[in-house]
């Protein structure tokens, strides 16, 4: 149910679980890495949260972890990708088409979020939901920008999803954070998750 007031929902989704997650070393020589066999079964479980949730727009990372989990929530919406270059995980740079490892600044990181935040803000104000598939480290610096505050590192669990609400006149609204109650299905999942 949407309010009146709100014009914009955020539904900010850190990737579901990749290679790289479960071999940090592999992350570091592999900028790349794709998902899981758990990380697949999270990106399905989060198609299966959205399913019944029409989003106006999606958008997503194109590094291949972000990829594949927006793609299993567009085909249980149906509703196409955009993909977003400056949405990639910080330290990633993209050149015709190869990522690779790259130092980036607290500044950089503070700029490129404001940025895609203040695009989005501008771009959707018509009570419109936007969900943007990122990264764990990134999603820090989304979240800080939406909410207008800065330096407050928020914890993001692989296929986690946060939804901030843009209202008229007021402030923005963290209505959810690192919400995984859609991995939470069986004991196992509980067990994994505890």
């Amino acid at each position: 149910m949407r309010n009146d007031d709100v014009y914009l929902q955020l539904y900010i989704i850190r990737h579901a679980e990749s290679m790289g997650n479960i071999n940090p070393e592999n992350e570091s020589i592999q900028s790349n890495p794709a998902l899981s066999e758990h990380g697949k079964a999270q990106a399905k479980a989060l198609g299966k949260r959205f399913k019944n949730f029409k989003p106006d727009f999606i958008y997503s990372s194109p590094l291949k972890r972000a990829r594949d989990t927006a793609q299993e929530i567009s085909l249980a919406t149906e509703t196409p990708i955009i993909f977003w270059n400056e949405l990639v995980e910080a330290n990633t740079l993209i050149v015709n088409g190869e990522f690779f490892k790259k130092d980036e600044s607290d500044e950089s990181l503070e700029a490129r979020a404001k940025y895609i935040i203040d695009t989005l803000k501008t771009k959707h104000r018509n009570h419109e939901s936007v969900i943007i598939v990122s990264h764990g480290t990134f999603m820090s610096y989304l979240c800080n920008a939406a909410l207008n505050i800065s330096n407050v590192d928020f914890c993001s669990y692989n296929a986690c999803v946060t939804k901030i609400n843009f209202r008229e006149g007021r402030n923005p609204k963290l209505a959810l954070q690192n919400d995984i109650s859609h991995l939470l299905q069986t004991d196992a999942d509980k067990l994994f998750w505890m």
